[in-house]
């Protein structure tokens, strides 16, 4: 292993005997609560693929790289919904990861992009303006039939769903981000025991080593009972550059009971909250379980800052508005 990794293994073993009493033999994974001997990599909190995305935790490879694979490769889609669907079109890798249809009255006509050379007889040539030029498309549609659709509605779909690639990315995102941040002190709370081997762990072991099609169909079923666990920020304060960075979460707290802590993932421009367990007894687990069943849409909440091993909270609570009618992560 790489130095830093070494580094980091042999800070969480310590961190991990001041926990439980004695020291893991290899490393104990806050996701499948095994300690056996496997291969380690550096797990970035955030896909590495969002710029800015620099904080990593220790994670078994087997691990990160199904959850990579299987959510994460599709989630970072994400950050092409500024772009318009004409500029996916002529885009040759955006093409090829969002895959943008050609409709006209409501049918979907296929396409391919054209290189060089002539398109062939029994296709249409189409010209999309790309950000280098123009870029051929071939229509496979005979070009009489084209001649007769001149007028009909002609649209560019760009259509991908992103919602369990959302809800499983950032639930990991921010399991880890409280590992980072407090190590086995949250891994083996009740709330770290759920999110992490209940949830994530017990995941992993049913699903691993199936393809991903069979893997995005167990998740839909799996994950629905957290859907309403993660919501985009959509107005919020600018200030906040995600807990792993700037450390800051919101408190859930009700009646003086502790259930439950909003982490802020960024990922590059987009700012979103998961609410994850935090609680140590029946009644905050019930409060957690109850506030994701149930219709109501705010959570008061107290803006919290982790520094120097110490809770530094707001004397004064804040209204979240938690929207449940739909995860919120529709398309690319």
């Amino acid at each position: 292993m790489e130095k830093q990794l070494v580094g980091r293994v042999r800070y969480l073993r310590a961190d991990f005997r001041d926990v439980v009493g004695k020291p893991f033999n290899h490393f104990y994974c806050p996701i499948l609560f095994q300690d056996e001997e496997t291969e380690l990599c550096r797990a970035h909190i955030v896909n590495a693929t969002f710029p800015g995305s620099t904080r990593w935790t220790v994670q078994r490879k087997d691990v990160d790289n199904f959850y990579g694979r299987m959510f994460e490769a599709d989630f970072v889609d994400i950050r092409h919904r500024g772009h318009k669907p004409d500029e996916v079109l002529a885009d040759l890798d955006l093409s090829k990861r969002l895959r943008p249809q050609v409709v006209v009255d409501g049918r979907r006509v296929e396409h391919y992009l054209v290189a060089k050379g002539p398109v062939p007889k029994q296709y249409s040539p189409f010209v999309v303006d790309g950000k280098s030029g123009p870029v051929r498309l071939a229509l496979k549609i005979d070009p009489t039939e084209t001649m007769t659709l001149a007028d009909a509605h002609w649209q560019i779909l760009v259509e991908k769903d992103l919602r369990i690639p959302a809800l499983v990315s950032l639930l990991k995102a921010a399991h880890l981000t409280m590992f980072d941040m407090l190590g086995y002190r949250y891994a083996l709370s009740p709330g770290g025991h759920l999110l992490g081997r209940d949830v994530l762990g017990e995941f992993y072991l049913a699903n691993v080593g199936r393809s991903k099609p069979d893997v995005l169909t167990s998740a839909r079923k799996y994950f629905r009972n957290l859907m309403h666990a993660v919501r985009p920020v959509l107005d919020g304060d600018s200030t906040l550059r995600g807990t792993a960075v700037d450390r800051r979460v919101y408190m859930c707290r009700t009646s003086g009971v502790n259930w439950g802590m909003i982490v802020l993932v960024r990922t590059a421009t987009s700012l979103h909250a998961v609410l994850v367990p935090v609680f140590q007894d029946d009644v905050g687990a019930q409060l957690f379980g109850d506030f994701l069943d149930d219709s109501d849409e705010c959570i008061e909440a107290y803006l919290t800052k982790y520094e120097g091993n110490r809770w530094m909270a707001a004397k004064e609570s804040t209204v979240l508005a938690w929207p449940k009618a739909d995860v919120g992560y529709p398309s690319a």
